[in-house]
């Protein structure tokens, strides 16, 4: 298998923060200023803009950055979202977590109530593989579109996330972080 990047187009957790905000906002009061809570919801709608807007211009797109395969985040979150790429494509893969975009306000939410914000939901946030992933996310920014080039495939199987010098094997995930909130 040829080398593809891996990118992904919008915020990790940001839909499930945003739920999170609507559900719990008086608890999240307690800490937090209003503007966050505001902002956590009005990007969590966002997402599926994101989403709507890529897959808009996809037809296009697939055909001239050579896009082998796409993968919605949504339950389970952006971790769930790349084991089931990597199970798409038949590929292992490396990604850096510190080059997953993530909003602030989603790590607060998340670091409040001891979330982990890769397996929140994510809904809009797409994940692909592309031969060309650097040019196609310059494209989509230009359009307005949050994207990122978060990692590569590799041709062994294995499906690893790198932390800095840390190395951890992602693993099949089932359910999602925001279980347990209602």
């Amino acid at each position: 298998m040829e080398q593809y990047g891996i990118l992904m187009i919008g915020y990790a957790g940001s839909f499930g923060a945003g739920l999170i905000a609507e559900k719990k906002e008086i608890k999240l009061l307690e800490r937090f200023p209003s503007f966050l809570i505001r902002n956590a919801v009005s990007e969590g709608k966002k997402g599926v803009l994101y989403k709507e807007m890529l897959l808009e211009r996809l037809k296009d797109l697939s055909f001239r950055y050579d896009i082998l395969c796409m993968e919605e985040a949504g339950d389970g979150g952006v971790f769930k979202g790349l084991w089931n790429l990597g199970e798409a494509a038949g590929s292992g893969f490396f990604v850096d977590l510190k080059a997953i975009p993530i909003k602030q306000e989603t790590v607060e939410i998340c670091n409040f109530f001891d979330i982990n914000p890769y397996q929140l939901y994510s809904e809009g946030v797409i994940l692909l593989m592309s031969k060309e992933s650097d040019a196609l996310a310059e494209e989509l920014r230009r359009d307005g579109i949050p994207a990122e080039r978060i990692g590569r495939t590799h041709f062994e199987k294995k499906r690893v996330i790198l932390n800095e010098d840390e190395e951890r094997f992602l693993e099949p995930r089932a359910g999602d972080a925001i279980v347990g909130m209602e």
